[in-house]
């Protein structure tokens, strides 16, 4: 990965971290409908990539990985921006508005596929990259709503269990890192599991199979984490901002 991707990467959690922070002291109210918009945005946009593979090197060691997970650490923020605020409620209503709209694009696109194209030499870049098997879509279904309900309870949890303890710059790194950390790598184990037992169980021999899930699984809590520094700045700034449970 070049230096430009990881400017943009990080670069990118910065903006998000102020915007974010700013919504939700100045505009809280309205705040969770922007937030919950750009969660869609960020949901579709990372499986619209997900057909193409990529080289990714993290801290150093190389993986494989589909290329949509390079948006996995704006997604993770963004959910847990939502849950420090909003609440479970609320985080669940907007991950179900964001894989409606996922599942809107899908809908599209399977029309888009019915019409007849005018350069057929396109047409098949075009039906490969967007002509996803149901396969992989009843997989990715079965993923996103099984790592987005461990990911928010997890994090709901620890937060009702630990914010009263959040009195000092201390303690708030230490729990809100704790509650952030956990659901994020675990969403990602659970999505991993998920998402490739469904697609390629008895498709793939285990001997390969296993080795592919293990290595994606590494990579993608390891990327998941990376959030976790612009996560600590968004509590310090909303410290003083009302919290759903």
């Amino acid at each position: 990965m070049t230096t430009l991707f990881w400017i943009l990467l990080l670069g990118g959690l910065l903006i998000s971290t102020l915007v974010g922070s700013y919504v939700a002291r100045k505009h809280r109210e309205s705040g969770w409908l922007i937030f919950s918009v750009l969660l869609a945005i960020y949901i579709t946009g990372a499986n619209i990539l997900v057909p193409r593979m990529a080289n990714i090197n993290i801290f150093g060691l190389p993986f494989v990985l589909v290329t949509g997970s390079i948006i996995w650490p704006f997604t993770a923020q963004l959910s847990d921006m939502i849950n420090e605020i909003y609440g479970k409620k609320k985080t669940f209503i907007s991950a179900a508005l964001a894989y409606l709209a996922n599942l809107t694009f899908v809908m599209f696109t399977l029309m888009a596929l019915q019409t007849e194209p005018v350069d057929l030499a396109s047409e098949e870049w075009f039906r490969i990259f967007f002509q996803t098997g149901w396969r992989a879509l009843l997989a990715s279904t079965c993923s996103y709503t099984a790592a987005t309900f461990v990911d928010v309870t997890i994090f709901s949890k620890i937060k009702a269990w630990a914010f009263k303890k959040e009195q000092t710059v201390g303690n708030i790194l230490l729990y809100s890192g704790l509650r952030s950390a956990v659901s994020d790598g675990l969403n990602m184990v659970v999505d991993n599991l998920v998402f490739y037992l469904v697609a390629f169980w008895g498709v793939m021999p285990p001997e390969v199979l296993w080795p592919i899930i293990w290595s994606s699984m590494a990579a993608k809590v390891i990327f998941s984490q990376i959030d976790l520094p612009f996560y600590y700045l968004f509590r310090l700034m909303t410290k003083n901002v009302e919290r759903e449970f």
